[in-house]
């Protein structure tokens, strides 16, 4: 125990340049920065023999100043240089890009607002640029690829005492040690059952009580405390607050059980407080805007160019059987509600089935002869452009199922627990279920809970680009001639 002491309390040993490095590389890396943001400027200009007067050499560097200031205030804001997110802004430099965007970017904006864009050499700013972006990329390259080398994975790692070696305290370490790509070395745990607990877990030694949280924390000891304490234990978690309050050490108070298990989910404030989101909205705000445009855009010039083929195709149902062309049946749509979803009549009037209690099968006998056609084909699904037009469905989603339909001789809905939750968005005309392979006949559990654990995927991860894709996908299908069609 007494060694686990001594770990951690010479861990600022300044005899070592890692610890000497250790807590000041994120300020170190900001100052080179900048510093080769101002250098390599100074250095095209001089290279490119650009300093005709006094004065150009003033309007570049007041240039330089601008862009050094609005590298700052973005990266700073976006926590490229907070010393908690270090390590995953090396190893996932996006935000330090965009720093340098965002710098650039207000240059131009402050050109063409003061027509002054003509002053200034378009070759030096590209050279200038070009010189920062290579640098970026070599560095931050350069940077990860060295810190994340076992012997100097230490360098960058925070140093941290858990205060609670109970069952919160071990789910917090196996949460830690499942993501120790972020540089987070437990060193030891602190509690006040000491004697009655294992001296270690997970190779992680108990040290003692509570009470020599102090004595651990003298000279340069670790870097955080994260309070693993159950949520009852309110008069003393605020006490060990209390007394931490006179060290430089950052505190956190761990989630218990259900925090950690939606640890992933983002935070946010909500009443001056702060909460965590378990589940979002999907495609909804500015994607929802975007959906319905993406929507229109594809079904309103499809009706226009099909409908010489919806003609045929309604005038053809008419003559080989009696009844409308349509057929119309009410089912789930957004939010459970109930939306009547067209489609090209396909069975016998006298045999369909409204509430889809019984599924269609192969060689079905109530199914015509151009329904046997359409429904191959799935031009029997091309009415449903109207629902989309309408707002009731989109071209991409889950499909919509009738009220009554079953897997074998279950509901929907009774097969798989989460089946409600795939009516978060709007039902579609083709979905990802269907394009990779999960369409036809429902008659084994396996094929219900496949359907949903792909639309379930569908709705998590939406973007414009998987619906071209689901799009593409179904059209390839069509051309193959899907056998699960009928």
């Amino acid at each position: 125990m007494e060694g686990s002491l001594v770990q951690v309390r010479t861990f600022g040993d300044t005899r070592n340049f890692s610890a000497r490095l250790k807590g000041r590389l994120h300020y170190w890396l900001y100052f080179v920065d900048i510093g080769v943001i101002a250098l390599s400027a100074a250095l095209a200009y001089a290279l490119l023999d650009m300093a005709s007067s006094p004065q150009s050499l003033v309007e570049y560097a007041l240039l330089v100043a601008i862009a050094i200031a609005a590298f700052s205030f973005f990266a700073f804001n976006s926590g490229v240089y907070d010393w908690r997110q270090f390590r995953q802004h090396l190893n996932r430099p996006t935000a330090t890009f965009g720093a340098i965007l965002f710098a650039f970017g207000c240059l131009l904006i402050i050109g063409f607002t003061f027509k002054i864009t003509g002053h200034f050499s378009r070759l030096w700013t590209g050279s200038w640029f070009s010189s920062v972006i290579t640098y970026l990329l070599v560095s931050r390259l350069a940077l990860a690829w060295y810190l994340n080398q076992p012997t100097q994975r230490a360098l960058m790692s925070r140093q941290a005492l858990i205060l609670g070696a109970g069952e919160s305290g071990q789910e917090v370490l196996d949460h830690i040690l499942r993501f120790d790509g972020q540089g987070i070395e437990v060193v030891g745990f602190l509690d006040d059952r000491a004697s009655r607990l294992p001296k270690s877990y997970r190779g992680v030694p108990v040290l003692g009580r509570t009470d020599r949280l102090e004595q651990l924390l003298h000279g340069k000891g670790p870097d955080l405390i994260i309070m693993a304490l159950p949520r009852s234990a309110v008069d003393r978690i605020q006490c060990l607050i209390k007394k931490l309050s006179q060290w430089s050490v950052d505190i956190y108070i761990a989630p218990d059980k259900l925090g950690l298990i939606y640890a992933d989910r983002p935070v946010f404030r909500l009443g001056g407080m702060s909460v965590r989101s378990l589940k979002d909205r999907p495609i909804s705000e500015w994607s929802a805007v975007v959906k319905r445009i993406e929507d229109l855009c594809i079904a309103v010039p499809a009706v226009i160019l099909l409908s010489p083929l919806l003609a045929l195709i309604a005038l053809a149902i008419r003559l080989e059987s009696k009844g409308g062309a349509l057929f119309v049946q009410k089912r789930y749509g957004f939010n459970n509600n109930l939306i009547p979803v067209y489609k090209f009549r396909s069975m016998y009037t006298d045999m369909t089935d409204v509430n889809a209690e019984r599924l269609a099968t192969k060689d079905d006998p109530r199914i015509t002869r151009v329904g046997r056609f359409i429904r191959k084909t799935s031009i029997d699904e091309l009415p449903q452009l109207f629902n989309v037009i309408q707002g009731d469905m989109s071209i991409v989603g889950p499909r919509p199922h009738a009220t009554r339909a079953k897997a074998g001789d279950q509901l929907y809905q009774e097969v798989v627990d989460q089946y409600a939750s795939r009516h978060r968005v709007k039902p579609g005309i083709t979905g990802w279920a269907q394009c990779n392979g999960w369409r036809g006949e429902t008659d084994t559990r396996e094929k219900i809970e496949k359907r949903v654990e792909h639309d379930l995927y569908y709705i998590e991860n939406w973007s414009v680009f998987l619906d071209l894709l689901t799009i593409l996908k179904t059209l390839m299908l069509l051309i193959k001639k899907d056998v699960n069609a009928y």
